[in-house]
């Protein structure tokens, strides 16, 4: 399974480019964020949302119950952004159990600031990032490995 974020004015780019890699498209999931981002204050609607394709080869299934393709999890606030797209571990933890069965690898080419690692190793998957950016890979390494400590403390 593959789930690509993209913004609304490249998705039917980001489709065509994932067909044409052999993904059969099943889902457009809409990422709610709760608080509207800026742009074209006088000319355009507030953008309050980001477009992600979800798409399979071969015979995919959920694992566990169908999840629905709207999904409210409020984004990080401008302040605390590591990365310019950087996406709330509450996102990636819900993509995670709603997509990828417990103890199965997940693949993140683009890995920025490690959200979706931290992701995997909070609801017990395993991670294999990517990132080309010596800056973000060193701050994605650091919070992989605290979420990884965090699991290690007494309750």
């Amino acid at each position: 399974a593959l789930v690509s974020f993209c913004r609304w004015d490249v998705s039917h780019t980001f489709r065509l480019a994932i067909e044409a890699a052999g993904f059969n498209v099943k889902s457009e999931i809409i990422w709610d964020k709760v608080v509207h981002g800026m742009g074209d204050l006088n000319g355009a609607f507030s953008p309050r949302h980001e477009t992600a394709w979800f798409a399979t080869k071969g015979n995919y299934h959920f694992w566990g119950d169908r999840p629905a393709d709207v999904i409210r999890v409020q984004r990080v606030a401008a302040e605390a952004l590591l990365h310019p797209n950087e996406k709330p571990v509450a996102l990636l933890k819900h993509l995670c159990r709603a997509i990828i069965p417990p103890g199965a690898v997940v693949l993140d080419n683009f890995c920025g600031v490690g959200t979706t690692g931290m992701a995997c190793v909070q609801t017990g998957r395993r991670f294999i990032g990517c990132e080309i950016d010596p800056v973000y890979y060193a701050i994605a390494e650091r919070r992989i490995r605290d979420a990884e400590s965090q699991l290690l403390l007494p309750m």
